[in-house]
């Protein structure tokens, strides 16, 4: 579905929807391929106009109907659109329905603004929903004050208005009907369709409903409500929020996922550390144990050996030629140890007493 016609050298925009990627897109670039450069370079032909440098397009009509949205995206649209009144295009904004929020905003890109007799537009300070510690919430409300302050300043310019006050009525979360608008700047002329004067096409005479209109079942029961308008776009708000929320806390189940994961890795690197301590333990005891063996005397050995009911080592062929001292050993032994060795060594032992 196009969302821009042309009529006589006039384009013919509705943005009937809130504010967001997509409808941000489409919008951009419908006006690309009809007012940007690519369309002059290609000499783009419409009917029978030509969008060349010389027979460009003159006027862009911009109907709006949104609760607002996106801040950044809303901008986009804001930009695209002064861009283009900045190269010659003539640019009509008019409310027909509700701007609220961002839609007010892109109300204001208007050289020329509107507003139908029984519409609403709302103002408020920048919102949105937040999760984290105490830096985070900082950093958000920084950021909001910041957005909030940029979009009094375009208040102001366009309206000319005084900033401050401008601010205030955002604070307040200000709504305005036709006249309320219109005696604050924020358009220049007002719809009213019901006036004899009123174009004959604006009006179906044999249904008496409003042609082309995206009026909601509310509004046609209930018109002139300013209670309906800020219901409806309460909803949207509110879907809006929603849709955010629904995204935060799907990256919050993503974290809590990548947290479990990073506590099991952590339950095994501290599992794993501990049996490495223990094994490290161990092997310093056993290093220190040798050691001490290292400097024992070998009668110490033999006792030791003795002790955890170990024979005494098989003397050497050198030990048993006779240049082992068997009777210096035998007073170094005591006990079980003593008793084995001499049995062991009777001979030698007695041998050695006779010399």
């Amino acid at each position: 579905m196009k969302n821009l016609t042309i009529e006589n050298k006039t384009g013919k925009l509705k943005l009937n929807d809130s504010v967001h990627k997509d409808s941000a897109d489409k919008l951009i670039d419908e006006l690309g391929r009809l007012y940007g450069r690519k369309a002059v370079d290609a000499k783009m032909q419409i009917g029978n106009i030509v969008c060349s440098a010389d027979n460009a397009l003159e006027l862009v009509e911009v109907e709006i109907n949104s609760p607002g949205g996106s801040v950044m995206e809303g901008t986009r649209i804001y930009n695209a659109l002064r861009e283009m009144s900045a190269r010659g295009v003539m640019i009509e904004t008019t409310v027909n329905g509700l701007a609220a929020s961002m839609g007010s905003v892109i109300l204001m890109a208007g050289d020329k603004r509107k507003m139908t007799k029984v519409s609403q537009i709302m103002i408020h300070e920048a919102s949105t929903t937040a999760w984290g510690d105490a830096r985070a919430m900082k950093r958000n409300a920084d950021l909001l004050e910041s957005i909030s302050s940029e979009i009094a300043d375009i208040y102001a310019e366009r309206t000319g208005g005084d900033k401050d006050e401008i601010r205030n009525l955002m604070y307040a979360e200000t709504w305005m009907n036709a006249d309320k608008a219109i005696a604050l700047g924020f358009i220049d002329e007002v719809l009213d369709y019901n006036k004899k004067d009123a174009k004959a096409e604006a009006f179906d005479i044999e249904t008496q409903k409003p042609e082309n209109n995206d009026m909601t079942l509310l509004q046609r029961l209930f018109p002139d409500n300013d209670q309906v308008a800020q219901l409806e776009a309460q909803i949207s708000e509110n879907d809006s929020l929603r849709a955010e929320l629904d995204s935060i806390k799907a990256e919050r189940d993503e974290l809590k996922e990548q947290s479990a994961v990073l506590i099991e890795n952590k339950v095994v690197i501290d599992g794993l550390t501990t049996e490495n301590e223990s094994v490290k333990t161990e092997l310093e005891t056993a290093k220190a144990k040798i050691e001490e063996l290292e400097k024992s005397t070998p009668a110490a050995v033999v006792q030791e050996l003795a002790s955890i009911g170990q024979p005494a080592p098989i003397p050497t062929n050198e030990e048993a030629s006779g240049e082992i001292d068997h009777i210096k050993e035998l007073s170094n032994l005591k006990g079980s140890a003593r008793t084995a060795y001499y049995n062991e060594h009777q001979a030698e032992i007695k041998k050695q007493l006779k010399k």
